[in-house]
């Protein structure tokens, strides 16, 4: 079981190399239907040091529009952690039979489930948003094609043929990423105009116990799925603007890499949100979802998932 988050950022702290690199050149921007995509940046922006997903904010949130035209629902939905459980089919995705190969150990997968189950439920220090997963199932399918994922709607094929559920399910997909990808995952505003697409991937070695080093605690999954529920990055809109369309999390100009304890590069109040899950910190710093964004993932559940 993992430990306590909030406890393990000073450790995480001492080996960690500060680091405040922007974006790698040729990021995509989020767009309607457009996945959230992980990926290594470049050599410039410092050797292990890796992105979440280059996307940024749309500049008009459905689910601001939505909240508006759906006030009682709305409401409803702000209760803070109301319960809800997200059913989870996991879909190992493999080259061949081995573990080298992408075929997971049941361990591992479980593992991840419970990494999901303490961020989610506040676990790891932050606040508790309502959500728990359930493991309905693991499918294995064996086909080299699949494994080598690029996304950008090429594994509508895959996901055509394995996602189980609707919007309301979470399928998680793990394999080997082509072109250095991590995950991706797409919003809940989009789910029902993406259709199969819907989804978290995730490589194979981000999941706990991989060999993706500062990567491998399995909160890749984390901040995908957090994608899944509508959260976008902490520092979406820099420090100006509407951001992230949260309110408790400080603006901050730019991605945060490693764990550069003490940042602050906005002049409003606030350090900045390094140990928040949605931002591009090493997994064993980021510990936490504040309470609005809680309730964004359940007004997002009422408005597109529910």
């Amino acid at each position: 079981m993992r430990t306590i988050r909030s406890a393990m950022v000073a450790i995480a702290i001492g080996a960690a190399l500060i680091a405040t690199m922007a974006p790698s050149a040729g990021a995509k921007l989020l767009g309607p239907g457009k996945a959230c995509v992980r990926h290594p940046v470049s050599s410039v922006e410092g050797r292990g040091v890796r992105v979440r997903d280059l996307v940024t904010a749309p500049d008009h949130d459905p689910l601001t529009r939505w909240i508006r035209t759906h006030p009682r629902r709305a409401e409803s939905a702000t209760e803070r952690a109301r319960p809800v459980t997200v059913p989870v089919w996991f879909h190992v995705i493999r080259e061949d039979l081995t573990v080298e190969g992408g075929n997971l150990p049941r361990s591992r997968i479980l593992a991840q489930m419970q990494v999901l189950n303490d961020a989610y439920g506040g676990a790891t220090g932050g606040a508790a948003t309502g959500f728990t997963f359930d493991l309905q199932g693991i499918t294995r399918t064996t086909n080299p094609r699949w494994f080598h994922l690029t996304g950008n709607g090429k594994d509508k094929k895959m996901k055509a043929a394995l996602k189980v559920g609707g919007t309301d399910t979470l399928n998680i997909y793990s394999a080997k990423l082509g072109q250095n990808l991590l995950g991706y995952a797409y919003l809940a505003s989009d789910a029902s105009k993406v259709g199969a697409l819907d989804g978290v991937v995730v490589h194979d070695q981000s999941l706990p116990g991989g060999d993706f080093d500062i990567y491998s605690e399995g909160d890749t999954a984390t901040h995908e799925v957090g994608h899944w529920f509508d959260l976008l990055h902490t520092f979406d809109g820099g420090c100006n603007g509407d951001g992230d369309f949260i309110d408790d999390t400080p603006a901050e100009a730019s991605p945060a890499f490693n764990c550069p304890v003490g940042r602050d590069t906005c002049a409003a109040p606030g350090l900045d949100p390094i140990t928040n899950f949605m931002d591009y910190t090493q997994d064993s710093c980021m510990f936490e979802f504040t309470p609005d964004q809680a309730t964004r993932m359940q007004q997002a559940w009422a408005a597109y998932r529910a």
